[in-house]
């Protein structure tokens, strides 16, 4: 049934914007995928080894993991004995000025007997020299932890020496020692001797931290990187065997090792086009989805570039994480770009981009297979869970939900690999835990990329369906009668939607909204006629024809001026499609009988529907109003109202262009059937009743290719004025 809308011509590119912005967009991922050639076993540490066994292809050198390089640059830390330098000329110096301050307090002094005084001058500098050619220490702060015991490395004079710390004197311990000797000599003046040489008292052993830091860097720096070495053809592990810790340093520098050769062989270039082509392929799968499938998006910029954005930045974000040795791939939120895309383009291209991205991925990434897993489930689990979101509340549990298919897919694995519980690493669940967080921001996101590429999502489709919005609110008080009748087609075909598949929500707004142009003449319109006066019965039908057909370009002026989403306005366009004005027509062709070009001037102007939702949205319009004119509405006549309403609709190839099936169209009877039943309040007419025989349905005017509408364009009020539609 459905054929390429006029609307929107069979077109294609060619070489155009899509194809370009693919093309980059694969360049650029090639540019961050890290330049490597790819070992072709994977391994873990604590894991059985699953392949057969390894045998080493050349001699190569045993690399040391960063843990234990690491390691041992702690130990030569803690080794390093740090640098002093011992002044000697700073004793002397101290010694001189001793010496003088001694001979100026004698002097001043005048009565102290020569013998004490010779005995004073003579003692001085002996005490002093013994003091500083012992040493007195100032620590450096980062080495008052240290033991008398350890050692460090003095520097006298450009001669080195290893010393203790605890030969040294401390300044407290040097004035002791000073005090002790003076007071074991009577003959000198212990209060006067004392003070001259505690003023002498300065250390002269510093540390001398150019120096240490220089040694240090050397010390480190000569570390060894390799732990062994490994000669060609050694085995290095057979099938079964654990992976302990020196068979996983083994193994990771012939990885290391392997790719290396590889870029230093010439394969550089070849490495590089194989990562081409697999990135290429990949979103050449991609490009055919959504050229072959989803022709529509690819013909707007905004959509490709929205796609590309999310495969370019999760892998981007992939290549950073792998750079930072201390993060886990399984931070980055990935099922972010899922929920997004599934928001404006729905669960088929949301899935499909998402398996690309992680597949891409999955080509820089360590233990791919185990990582493609956690992400497909987790983004099918994203995706499934979006189908109905509508409030903050319920986005969160579907971010648990996600949060929790990561969880139980990684505990899959690990027994998998170990078979026991004591080899889970609880830090995967911190990371996951962080994903989870991050994962919230998708939310804001879908609104934020709703505001700057113009998108229609739930969330605004949410704001809109409010009937307090300020367009419906004017539209229940300038025709309320119309606002009534929105209200019950919403409710018609949100029914119908939710039971034949579709965007329920999209349904809903767009009835809502279908005929916000009745507010510029509301009095025209049947529905909105309180005082049983009708003003089409001054006009001539070609007149009230156009009055009746001018709603339409009416409620798109109004719906752009109200800045409604391009969507929901195409519920406005198409709610007539190209029907005719069959009660005016029919007028019209009674006054005119030789017009023959008369049609084309009584037709809406469409475009006719284009999608399942707009088709669904114009049957429920048409029937909920000729429903409306039913005396004494029993299930014959709602069946035969049904029937004719859409047989005419069909007749008059008006679902031409629309996405919808026969079984669609026929699933739609039944339902607006049972649903008209139910509203009115129908019993069951059993074979041979009144209702049955004589059924109450309208008999609409005879028209040509015209459907009919019996409360619409149709119908006559009363003393057979013409009426306006409701539809």
């Amino acid at each position: 049934m459905f054929k390429p809308s006029p609307r929107t011509p069979k077109f294609r590119l060619g070489i155009g914007f899509h194809y370009i912005a693919f093309g980059l967009a694969v360049l650029l991922i090639v540019q961050m995928i890290p330049r490597r050639g790819q070992f072709k076993y994977d391994f873990e540490l604590g894991r059985p080894w699953a392949h057969d066994d390894l045998k080493a292809p050349f001699t190569f050198p045993i690399e040391k993991s960063p843990t234990q390089l690491e390691i041992d640059k702690r130990d030569a830390q803690k080794r390093f004995k740090p640098f002093y330098n011992k002044n000697m000329k700073l004793a002397e110096a101290r010694i001189a000025d001793a010496e003088a301050a001694l001979d100026k307090a004698i002097t001043v002094s005048g009565d102290m007997p020569p013998r004490q005084a010779a005995r004073m001058k003579a003692k001085a500098p002996q005490f002093l020299r013994d003091i500083y050619d012992r040493g007195i220490i100032k620590r450096d702060t980062a080495h008052n932890a240290k033991r008398r015991s350890d050692l460090l490395v003095e520097v006298n004079n450009r001669q080195a020496q290893d010393v203790q710390f605890g030969q040294y004197y401390t300044l407290n311990e040097a004035r002791e020692s000073l005090t002790r000797r003076i007071k074991q000599d009577t003959l000198l003046d212990r209060a006067l001797f004392l003070q001259v040489l505690m003023n002498a008292l300065e250390p002269n052993v510093t540390y001398d931290k150019e120096l240490s830091d220089s040694r240090l860097l050397e010390m480190v720096n000569s570390i060894s990187p390799y732990a062994g070495i490994v000669r060609e053809g050694e085995t290095i592990i057979t099938r079964g065997n654990y992976i302990g810790t020196p068979q996983f340093e083994v193994l990771t520098t012939l990885k290391h090792t392997f790719e290396n050769e590889l870029m230093r062989d010439g394969g550089g270039r070849l490495i590089i086009f194989g990562y081409f082509i697999l990135v290429a392929l990949l979103m050449s799968l991609l490009l055919f989805n959504l050229d072959y499938f989803s022709r529509g998006i690819t013909r707007k910029p905004k959509n490709v570039i929205l796609i590309l954005l999310c495969v370019v930045t999760f892998v981007f974000l992939t290549r950073l994480v792998l750079g930072n040795e201390t993060l886990s791939v399984y931070i980055v939120p990935f099922c972010i770009a899922p929920i997004i895309l599934s928001a404006f383009f729905g669960i088929r291209i949301a899935v499909f981009t998402h398996v690309l991205t992680i597949a891409i991925c999955g080509l820089m990434v360590p233990r791919p297979f185990e990582f493609l897993v956690l992400q497909l489930v987790a983004g099918f689990v994203a995706s499934l869970a979006m189908l109905n979101i509508r409030y903050v509340s319920q986005f969160f549990l579907a971010t648990l939900l996600i949060l929790l298919s990561y969880s139980v897919a990684y505990m899959g694995f690990l027994f998998i690999q170990s078979g026991r519980l004591s080899d889970i690493d609880w830090e995967n669940f911190i990371w996951f835990g962080g994903n989870f967080l991050f994962t919230l921001l998708a939310y804001p996101l879908i609104f934020v990329n709703e505001k700057f590429f113009g998108f229609l999502s739930d969330i605004s489709l949410l704001e809109l369906s409010d009937i307090n919005n300020k367009l419906l609110k004017e539209l229940s008080l300038r025709a309320p009668g119309t606002f009534q009748h929105v209200l019950q087609v919403a409710n018609l075909a949100e029914a119908v939607i939710d039971r034949i598949g579709g965007n329920t929500l999209l349904t809903r707004v767009g009835a809502l909204y279908h005929d916000i142009g009745k507010m510029s003449n509301p009095d025209f319109f049947i529905e909105n006629q309180r005082t049983g006066f009708n003003p089409h019965s001054e006009l001539s039908p070609e007149h009230s024809a156009e009055i009746i057909i001018g709603h339409v370009p009416l409620g798109i002026e109004a719906a752009h001026e109200h800045h409604l989403p391009e969507r929901v306005i195409d519920f406005i366009r198409t709610h007539h499609g190209t029907t005719r004005v069959e009660y005016f027509y029919h007028n019209y062709m009674h006054l005119h009988p030789d017009a023959t070009d008369a049609d084309a001037q009584f037709r809406y102007p469409g475009p006719k529907p284009t999608s399942k939702e707009t088709a669904v949205v114009m049957m429920a319009d048409s029937i909920d109003a000729a429903s409306r004119a039913l005396k004494n509405p029993d299930e014959m006549a709602i069946d035969k109202l049904v029937d004719k309403i859409i047989d005419g609709k069909i007749q008059d190839n008006q679902f031409d262009y629309a996405m919808i099936t026969i079984q669609d169209i026929n699933n739609t009877r039944r339902i607006l059937k049972k649903l008209l039943k139910s509203f009115y309040h129908i019993r069951v007419i059993y074979p041979g009743s009144k209702g049955e025989q004589e059924g109450n349905l309208p008999t609409p005017p005879a028209s040509g290719a015209g459907h009919p509408e019996p409360t619409s364009q149709d119908h006559a009020g009363p003393n057979n004025a013409p009426l306006a539609a409701q539809g």
